[in-house]
């Protein structure tokens, strides 16, 4: 903030009416009036009471009025920072001639602990992404807000405008369960050979932050690889400093996007027998000029907040064509010519299909498109709003109500028409749609003087609406009676409903042993998802259809016997039950014999650790934590043509985590401020779900082999995970980097191999071996100024796709093998005044030819892009 503007928020006078109280409660009044947030340790200092606060006054007068003789001082580190020193003995030892010593507590820019530095000071692998980094890397599409994160990536990035997170290469049917203001909304997509996609659609323009935990979650919904927590935009990430009320808006446009082009215009090169690219796209790329804008964006959002409540209400569209691969670096080219060549695919049961070619040639680039081609299917029309109402209650409660609503047309192909850089072309099809709405109601019960109750109770629905195009043949299609799908566009699709509740307490109190710290509560999941009923007539490979219940007990304990050494530990009992409603005639799959109609299971899952602080700022930390994941829907219900094994056990993660956490300042030079987390886990999953291979009997009374979903013996996932931030006078530097040390598949005991298991989803979960992202940016012009670059590498695959054992046989599923890339994107933003901003950024600088990992289907990621965007606060 310029030192202008510093200088009026400092003298700005607010009206206050604030009784005697806790320091901590008074704290957060202080903070709701003037728009600066308390961030503060949870020890005896937090019951302290303050004076009263009446008047009108600036901040620094309300301050010092409410710690007039406390013995606490305060001090402003910067404009919206200030710091209140003191110490205070637990009240177990507090000093016998009745002084008060009290702990730091820090007043900062957003209420409670600043999450942004909350993964330093958490002794567990966390990772937070704020709205000012969602904002500056926005990207192309929903997945890129993930970009640079240690050990968290997002499958099928560039297919469905969605994300399907993937942590520690555990992803999908639930490993990663993805909250929206404690709403769950994912939904399984069928792509056919290729696999399913667990999709999650949302739009990053509306939220405010992401909190990840890696590993065995310890919340509500906590997945066994790990959880993603989005929470929308608050007051606060609105309103200007000291308003009560405003309206944020905000337009931009990008570049490197072309018009949708008529349906079945061919792009790429299609490599077929003797005449490699003899099919291709257009000879005119057509790619728009560098500074040419062809996608718009903009967003309004207002909120107001008076002594007892808090609204907001925002609306955000997008509106994008095809964006444009990359020009340079390994795009679709063809090989010289390779001589005769056998190429088969094994279809199983014994069925071989063999193609002879006199002359071959292969495919020398990464995807099937040429350098700078408009990429077919990655359009993408959005809109999204959110509603939202926090109103304090009496006796210390408060109520939040909130809706979310998405609307999105979009292009999306299923994976397995392009998942060959060889056999596929590329097409443009029809779009695809979504709806989502959800709603959630949180009460929150914390009395002032009560530290064993802190209630939370969470009540939620959403209602996810996925359509693509049929794949039925336009003969079966009009034989019905329908309209031709090569003329018309004919949907169909799966609607899901999620809703769920789930209530917690936290109580805190102080012993003769130590401080205790405790958090237990309930949850519970229904899911009911089925396709539509022209779905049902047209498709011949459905989506599941059925309905699964859900419920965890889970409590966690925190004992800090001493100032340096803290004990955490926990259990987690989980009950579930599934049912299948496929009938026999709507999928081959239902008509298999010895599966299942139903499932059902439950079990304990226990969590210990230890943090130890040798030395001030730093801490260090130890965690074994179990996690249990019973079978998703997708997994419990006889999907498409996949065979399920009647005997499916939950999986049960046994992970590891030990790492560092290094918060100090003057380290390096005067006035620097440095935090660093470095952390190793090993995470051995045993009873692992895969889809393999088996033999499979039918009701005709065949038998052939197909795909089959049941256990292996385990799955391995280790590695290294490493972020820090350095920042001295304007500068800073933001690092996040991952490796990848043993990642192995045992379809039994004793029986593993470094690479995925043919036929299973997870060939194409497997992250890369190595990633990493540094971030540089330095502030000029008092601040009102800033500039950087972000430079991101990725490396190859951590292990390799298992291969078919036939000679010449193509694999079950294809892997998308990327090959490592390096991309650089820049930013700049201006503030002019305090009510406007002005935000220029280029991705992708080097314009790099690239395929993101994870994908299910051969799609390059985007090209140069340019965004340019003017933010107004009234």
């Amino acid at each position: 903030m310029p030192r202008a503007w510093a200088q009026a928020a400092v003298q700005q006078t607010h009206n206050f009416d604030i009784p005697a109280k806790p320091v901590r409660q008074a704290l957060n009044d202080i903070s709701r009036i003037t728009g600066v947030s308390v961030v503060f340790s949870e020890t005896a200092a937090a019951s302290v009471s303050g004076n009263p606060v009446s008047g009108t006054m600036t901040r620094e007068q309300a301050l010092s009025q409410l710690l007039a003789g406390t013995s606490l001082s305060y001090a402003f580190t910067n404009a919206n920072t200030v710091t209140i020193t003191g110490r205070v003995a637990q009240a177990f030892d507090a000093p016998h001639d009745g002084s008060v010593v009290l702990d730091t507590i820090d007043v900062t820019g957003r209420q409670g602990r600043n999450p942004h530095d909350a993964p330093y000071e958490t002794a567990a692998a966390t990772a937070y992404i704020s709205g000012e980094q969602i904002e500056r890397f926005r990207g192309t599409t929903p997945a890129d807000m993930f970009t640079g994160t240690p050990g968290v990536l997002s499958g099928e990035s560039r297919n469905g405008n969605s994300i399907d997170v993937n942590i520690r290469g555990m992803q999908g049917m639930g490993r990663v369960p993805v909250t929206v203001d404690g709403t769950l909304s994912s939904a399984t997509v069928y792509q056919g050979y290729q696999g399913v996609s667990n999709r999650t659609y949302i739009d990053p323009d509306l939220i405010g932050g992401v909190s990840i935990q890696k590993g065995p979650g310890s919340g509500a919904y906590g997945g066994i690889g790990g959880s993603v927590s989005m929470e929308t935009l608050n007051a606060s990430d609105i309103l200007l400093d000291g308003k009560n009320y405003g309206v944020r808006l905000k337009g931009g446009f990008g570049t490197n996007t072309s018009d949708i082009p008529p349906l079945n215009t061919v792009a790429g090169i299609f490599f077929q027998g003797a005449r490699p690219g003899s099919v291709v796209g257009p000879a005119d790329i057509s790619r728009p000029s560098f500074l040419d804008h062809t996608r718009e964006f903009g967003s309004i959002a207002g909120a107001m907040r008076g002594e007892t409540f808090e609204l907001v209400a925002a609306y955000a569209a997008r509106r994008s064509g095809n964006y444009h691969a990359g020009s340079n670096g390994p795009s679709a080219a063809s090989s010289e010519d390779l001589g005769p060549r056998s190429i088969c695919r094994d279809y199983g049961g014994g069925f071989l299909s063999c193609t002879n070619y006199a002359s071959y040639y292969e495919n020398t680039g990464v995807s099937v498109y040429r350098g700078g081609e408009a990429v077919m299917n990655t359009s993408s029309d959005t809109d999204s709003w959110l509603l939202k109402g926090k109103f304090e209650l009496p006796a210390d409660q408060s109520l939040e109500l909130i809706h979310t609503g998405f609307r999105s047309d979009h292009g999306d192909i299923r994976a397995s028409i392009l998942s060959s850089t060889m056999g596929a072309q590329a097409t443009q099809r029809w779009t695809s749609t979504s709806s989502v709405d959800r709603y959630s109601v949180r009460h929150r019960w914390n009395p002032a003087d009560n530290d064993l109750v802190d209630l939370h109770s969470n009540l939620w629905l959403t209602s996810l609406d996925i359509r693509n195009p049929t794949t039925a043949s336009s003969r079966t299609v009009t034989d019905l009676g329908f309209p031709n799908p090569l003329t018309t566009r004919l949907l169909v699709g799966t609607d899901t409903r999620q809703w769920g509740a789930d209530i917690s307490n936290r109580s805190r109190f102080a012993s003769a042993w130590g401080d205790v710290s405790m958090n237990y509560g309930i949850s519970y999941l229904n899911e009911d998802t089925g396709p539509t009923d022209l779905t049902r007539t047209l498709e011949e490979f459905l989506p599941p259809n059925g309905a699964r219940h859900e419920w965890q007990g889970f409590m966690n304990a925190d004992w800090k016997p001493l100032d340096w050494l803290t004990f955490d530990g926990g259990l987690r009992y989980h009950n579930f039950s599934a049912r299948d409603r496929m009938e026999k005639g709507d999928t081959p799959a239902a008509g298999f014999l010895g599966q299942p109609r139903g499932r059902s299971g439950s079990g304990v899952s226990p969590s210990i650790g230890v943090a130890v602080a040798p030395l001030d700022g730093v801490q260090l930390f130890a965690r074994y934590s179990e996690g249990m994941r019973m079978p998703s829907m997708a997994e419990s219900s006889a999907m498409a043509a996949t065979y399920l094994t009647s005997d499916v056990r939950p999986e049960r993660a046994h992970n590891w985590d030990i790492g560092v956490n290094v918060m100090a300042q003057d380290l390096l030079l005067d006035q620097d401020d440095v935090k660093f987390k470095l952390g190793w886990f090993h995470n051995t999953v045993d009873d692992y779900i895969a889809r393999r291979i088996v033999n499979i009997s039918t009701d005709f009374g065949t038998n052939y082999d197909g795909p089959g979903v049941g256990n292996i013996d385990r799955a391995l996932f280790e590695g290294v995970e490493l972020s820090g931030r350095y920042s001295v006078g304007g500068l800073s530097l933001e690092l996040g980097a991952s490796y990848y040390t043993d990642m192995a598949f045992c379809p039994t005991s004793g029986a593993c191999q470094r690479s995925t298991l043919y036929g299973d989803y997870a060939t194409n979960h497997v992250p890369p071996k190595y990633t990493a992202s540094l971030t540089v940016s330095h502030k000029f012009l008092d601040d009102a100024l800033t500039i950087g670059a972000r430079a991101t590498h990725v490396g190859p695959r951590a292990i390799k796709a298992d291969q078919p054992t036939m000679q010449g046989a193509s694999p079950f599923i294809v892997p998308i093998n990327w090959k490592p890339y390096a991309l650089v994107d820049v930013f700049a933003s201006y503030e002019f005044t305090e009510n406007l901003k002005a935000d220029f950024r280029i991705d992708n600088v080097g314009d790099i030819h690239y395929v993101d990992p994870l994908g299910l289907a051969n799609i390059p990621g985007p090209g140069r892009t340019v965004w340019a965007s003017v933010t107004a606060k009234f």
